[in-house]
């Protein structure tokens, strides 16, 4: 700490001891593509397609303005308004094209291999910052946290998450989802149009992917997990 007062004839330091904390961010994988991502919803309505030019056009769907959160894409910002208000405005666009809503799942509730659980939060973080690179409205969901939305935040949490965390009375949500397990899902207990990724244990049954009743992703824990991801479900 460096000050001048009282007076200002003289400059004075002094060290002080404070709490700080660090927060290691998960590794966010550049994916070009995910069909994970790109074809969720699909089973359910063709009315789920996505047209990724008209998510990124910027003018003639404005809805309303609202202030800028963080994990905002700075070309949605009003300039002009934001600097008639002093404060930074962002276009809120109308949605009316495909995978209206995607929702990342991590098991964090369920038990897993320490090294596996590692690779599924990079997943996690990494197929949540391709969606909102995509314009998708995207969101998060832990065992402990719910369903939470923003880059910082998301990533922050996945930071904090552990194996076998309480639930907290958070349970999953309706829509379709992205399930992230190294257990394989229950027939029934994904909704609709679901998909999930299972990172399997060192010994696995093939033959309990036939009881499934949704399409997903098997990891090899051999090949690079970004290759893995960006693979045909």
């Amino acid at each position: 700490m460096r000050t001048g007062s009282p007076l200002g004839l003289f400059w004075c330091r002094r060290d002080r001891q404070v709490k700080a904390k660090a927060v290691v961010y998960p590794r966010v994988l550049p994916l070009t593509n995910c069909p994970l991502v790109d074809t969720l919803g699909k089973d359910e309505s063709t009315r789920f397609q996505s047209e990724r030019l008209y998510q990124a056009a910027t003018e003639g769907i404005t809805k309303t303005l609202r202030l800028y959160r963080q994990g905002d894409p700075t070309r949605l910002i009003h300039w002009r308004t934001s600097a008639r208000l002093g404060a930074l405005q962002v276009r809120e666009l109308e949605v009316i094209t495909g995978s209206q809503e995607i929702i990342i799942c991590l098991d964090s509730g369920g038990s897993w291999e320490e090294e596996d659980f590692e690779r599924a939060v990079v997943a996690a973080g990494s197929l949540y910052v391709y969606a909102a690179r995509c314009q998708l409205n995207v969101q998060l969901w832990t065992a402990a946290t719910g369903l939470l939305h923003g880059n910082r935040v998301v990533l922050e949490a996945l930071a904090a998450t552990s194996p076998e965390e309480d639930s907290r009375g958070n349970s999953l949500p309706s829509l379709p989802l992205i399930w992230l397990t190294q257990n394989l899902p229950k027939p029934d207990t994904l909704p609709g149009g679901s998909r999930w990724v299972l990172f399997p244990r060192a010994v696995f049954d093939c033959q309990l992917l036939a009881t499934v009743n949704t399409a997903g992703l098997v990891i090899n824990g051999e090949q690079s997990l970004e290759r893995e991801l960006q693979k045909p479900i």
